[in-house]
């Protein structure tokens, strides 16, 4: 049973204790000190960088209580004294060490998960009290996709380098291009899970002394960035340009990343990240490194099949920032939808039909049709009735082009999401809750009614 997330709000308000910004809403479970402790590192004011409508910053960092603070920070229309400007509206869940753990101490992936629960919904008017939530599944320890977008840009040799700085500097801050929040993702990705809460981060507040992120981000304000290096002592690294030298890959963990991304092997970080080191810290990691780079060499540098798949599905450019979110945590490229917390066998297909083994995986128009699978099914999971009946006609047609091999894993994969959906059903009490279930199941029936 997954525990209780206790959530707050900070933002502008007039409430009975005081006005202006302020935690105006909390769970049962959010102590005072909680909430002084969210009001310090809480933004402000033009805290975002974007100021924009789309702005937006994804922010982790630990409590005191022992717990982790993991947050979206949006813009959410205006202030409310009507004195003009941007209300800044953060949602902060509270998350228990056991509870990170679960989704591999990857904040991204607990927010991932509380978005596509709708946990991270915006109150026009925020009620007084809020209720705890539970999220369902958990997350695989390395993201294939998104590292393999990453190798190809900003680059491994660039990757390598944001890796170094990481773990040299006290204050690590990164501007250009690519979007640096995919960059920070990937940093997360390329740490053991036991060194990853060492790192607190935001993807898109503008820096501050009183919220001492370890990774953060800055705009293209080129003074500003001299300000927060000559003023706060931060590392600033521009992605646009060319990796400096002053953080080459020296040590033994950058050097092992470097190769395992120029090398396509994070199949091979994901056997390794599989491995409970309990003791392991950051400060371990340079020696673990270059033990592990020996393993990596002593393994041979031809890539699987699926890191091959991965690769073939990373393009010379970072995904776009609306797809950021649905791209993270990701087993397979074209099940980038779908995560389940149930380890399966595959399953194994019957009948007349006899399937090809293997496909080429990295064939354009073999991705496609996965592709379009993709999209059917997490639709009509959704409750889109078109996209139930579609399925329902194009299926026995994609049954027979996909390889054996390729069909297993599709099935196994939205049989996982689906009971990630049953999951979430049998702990929640709501009509929804329980309406898509019955559509999950009668999407499986599709997929299974050749059994």
């Amino acid at each position: 049973m997954s525990l209780l997330i206790e959530q707050a709000v900070f933002t502008s308000a007039a409430t009975e204790r005081s006005a202006g910004y302020q935690v105006v809403a909390a769970s049962p479970g959010v102590s005072e000190a909680d909430v002084r402790e969210l009001a310090v590192w809480g933004p402000t004011h033009g805290a975002l960088i974007d100021a924009g409508p789309e702005g937006v910053s994804f922010n982790f960092h630990p409590l005191e209580n022992g717990a982790y603070c993991v947050s979206r920070t949006t813009p959410a229309g205006w202030e409310y004294s009507g004195r003009g400007g941007v209300r800044v509206y953060t949602q902060c869940l509270i998350v228990p060490a056991e509870e990170l753990g679960r989704f591999a101490n990857n904040p991204f992936a607990v927010l991932r998960a509380a978005l596509a629960g709708g946990a991270l919904e915006i109150h026009q008017e925020v009620p007084s009290r809020l209720e705890p939530l539970r999220l369902s599944g958990r997350s695989a320890a390395v993201d294939s996709t998104l590292l393999a977008r990453l190798a190809a840009n900003p680059g491994a040799d660039w990757m390598a380098t944001v890796i170094q700085a990481a773990l040299a500097t006290r204050c690590l801050i990164l501007a250009g291009s690519p979007a640096p929040e995919h960059v920070i993702a990937g940093v997360i990705n390329c740490l053991p899970p036991e060194c990853r809460t060492e790192f607190s981060f935001s993807t898109g507040l503008k820096y501050s002394a009183r919220r001492p992120f370890r990774v953060a981000t800055a705009g293209d304000d080129r003074g500003e960035r001299r300000r927060i290096e000559q003023q706060y002592g931060a590392t600033v690294l521009d992605l646009s340009g060319r990796p400096p030298q002053t953080f080459a890959p020296i040590d033994g963990w950058a050097r092992f990343i470097e190769a395992v991304l120029k090398s396509h092997r994070t199949s091979f970080l994901a056997t390794q990240f599989s491995k409970r080191r309990f003791a392991l810290s950051a400060k371990d990691l340079p020696a673990l490194g270059l033990e592990l780079l020996e393993e990596l060499d002593a393994s041979g540098m031809s890539p699987p099949e699926g890191d091959a798949r991965a690769r073939a599905k990373a393009p010379d450019e970072p995904p776009s920032p609306r797809d950021w979110l649905d791209g993270l945590q990701q087993a397979h490229a074209a099940h980038r939808r779908f995560q389940g917390g149930a380890s399966l066998a595959a399953v194994q297909p019957g009948g007349a039909t006899t399937l090809p083994e293997h496909l080429d995986s990295n064939n354009p128009d073999v991705l496609e049709k996965l592709e379009k699978l993709d999209d059917l099914v997490f639709e009509a999971i959704g409750g889109n009735d078109d996209a139930l009946a579609r399925l329902r006609a194009v299926w026995p047609t994609l049954r027979t082009q996909l390889g054996a091999n390729l069909l297993d894993e599709s099935r196994e994969q939205y049989l996982r999401h689906a009971l990630f959906i049953w999951e979430g059903a049998r702990d929640g009490n709501s009509t929804r809750d329980t309406s898509h279930a019955v559509q999950a199941l009668d999407v499986l029936c599709v997929l299974f009614d050749d059994l």
